[in-house]
């Protein structure tokens, strides 16, 4: 793959990173930065934590700034994606990463799990494309956008119907819009990453042991003997919002050891 030409300054691409400050979207601002091609936006409720990734990453407010913002709500998106607009002049990629895993079957899945899991994993995303949408139709040379999915979308997990679901409705989300808004000059793909040690896996464990024992019990079952560090799905999200990515649009990318094959 040839290396993308560094940009000056007034040529950096606005890209906004969802869930960017931890896990797959920390990495995935941190990969972006090293190419030294982009200026990032990190959009999220929670400020605190948005503001220290942008000091763990090092990062100068030219470089990262963060939003505010409940990704569920259109009327909040709408009026930050305004301000970016104002500030920035142009968005050029947008990466949808934010979700949350409800765990539950039909039994136990309550209404209100089912609609958050909704709200977040595919309401959101769709909110924020519609508020993009029109700004990267302007821009010379289109947009980027990337939605993180799940092999959960392909393969359900177990016990992780609303999870599951929602991530399957991304992938669909991501093949109807390619249709669309190609003649816009945007191209809309899907990552779909195995199980990879992340934030969304913390909450199901009770202590640090617990969690790396269950990463290495799964892992060991893949073909790749391991599971997934966020940085193999950052190196595919900066892939579809690089050039090399122009000529690919509505691509389904699964990043998974070879779990699926299982």
């Amino acid at each position: 793959m040839t290396p993308e030409p560094r940009n000056t300054k007034s040529q950096l691409k606005t890209v906004l990173i969802t869930g960017g400050g931890s896990g797959i979207g920390y990495e995935s601002a941190k990969l972006l930065l090293e190419t030294k091609n982009y200026r990032l936006v990190l959009l999220g409720r929670d400020r605190n934590k948005l503001e220290d990734a942008v000091r763990r990453l090092g990062a100068t407010a030219e470089q990262v700034s963060v939003f505010s913002c409940d990704l569920r709500d259109s009327t909040q998106i709408k009026k930050t994606v305004e301000k970016i607009l104002a500030s920035h002049r142009s968005i050029y990629g947008l990466v949808n990463n934010a979700g949350i895993y409800p765990f539950g079957g039909i039994a136990d899945t309550t209404e209100k799990s089912w609609d958050e899991a909704m709200d977040v994993n595919l309401k959101g995303p769709f909110l924020l494309i519609q508020a993009v949408a029109a700004a990267m139709a302007k821009n010379e040379s289109g947009g980027r956008i990337v939605n993180v999915s799940s092999t959960a979308g392909i393969l359900p997990n177990h016990f992780a119907l609303a999870y599951s679901v929602s991530k399957g409705a991304l992938i669909h989300l991501t093949r109807t819009l390619a249709k669309e808004l190609g003649k816009d000059n945007i191209t809309i793909n899907c990552v779909c990453p195995g199980i990879v040690k992340s934030p969304l896996h913390e909450a199901y464990h009770s202590s640090s042991q617990e969690l790396e024992q269950f990463y290495a019990k799964r892992g060991a079952t893949f073909p790749l003997g391991r599971v997934g560090e966020p940085r193999d799905i950052a190196g595919a999200v900066r892939f579809f919002l690089s050039d090399d990515a122009a000529w690919v649009t509505g691509d389904v990318f699964v990043v998974d050891g070879g779990r699926l094959l299982l």
